[in-house]
């Protein structure tokens, strides 16, 4: 069971930021590839349209074919580094901070720590907490994923 449940054995917290870990280590892996695109075309000053000579990405499967003809597919993964640190400590602070917020509710106010609105609300609470955690991070893994050819920031992402 998700959260605190007074009937039933809880995850510890140290399980429960060991699966938050893991599911974020896995869905960054996955995810990057789109992530890294995402950013291309955020960072791009042109206009997206096939009518805009001068933009550089037009589409997902042109930008795709230009990034791996020009970088190769190891630029799928720019900042990969620091986003598995992002991915990772946010899964574990936002499995540690729900967990430890439905316990609160249930062991400090008369609500039932299984009730929807106490997910709805200690979740969210949670996603905030994690999100100011890893806020430098974050900062971090879009300049190095923002960059093109040359790099400009190498750090931790060689």
């Amino acid at each position: 069971m998700v959260g605190y449940d007074p009937e039933a054995k809880c995850v510890s917290t140290v399980e429960a930021a060991a699966a938050g870990s893991a599911s974020g280590f896995v869905t960054r892996v996955l995810v990057s590839p789109l992530d890294v695109i995402k950013i291309r075309f955020q960072l791009q000053i042109e206009q997206l349209s096939s009518r805009s000579p001068g933009a550089k990405y037009h589409g997902i499967l042109q930008a795709v074919q230009r990034i791996f003809q020009e970088e190769g597919l190891r630029a799928f993964w720019k900042g990969h580094v620091p986003a598995q640190f992002l991915s990772v400590g946010y899964g574990a602070v936002q499995f540690m901070a729900f967990e430890s917020l439905t316990k609160m509710v249930h062991n400090v106010t008369s609500y039932n720590a299984r009730d929807s609105f106490v997910h709805f609300v200690c979740g969210g609470l949670a996603a905030c907490t994690a999100t100011v955690a890893v806020q430098p991070v974050d900062t971090l893994r879009t300049r190095f994923a923002a960059q093109g050819e040359p790099k400009v920031w190498l750090g931790i992402n060689a």
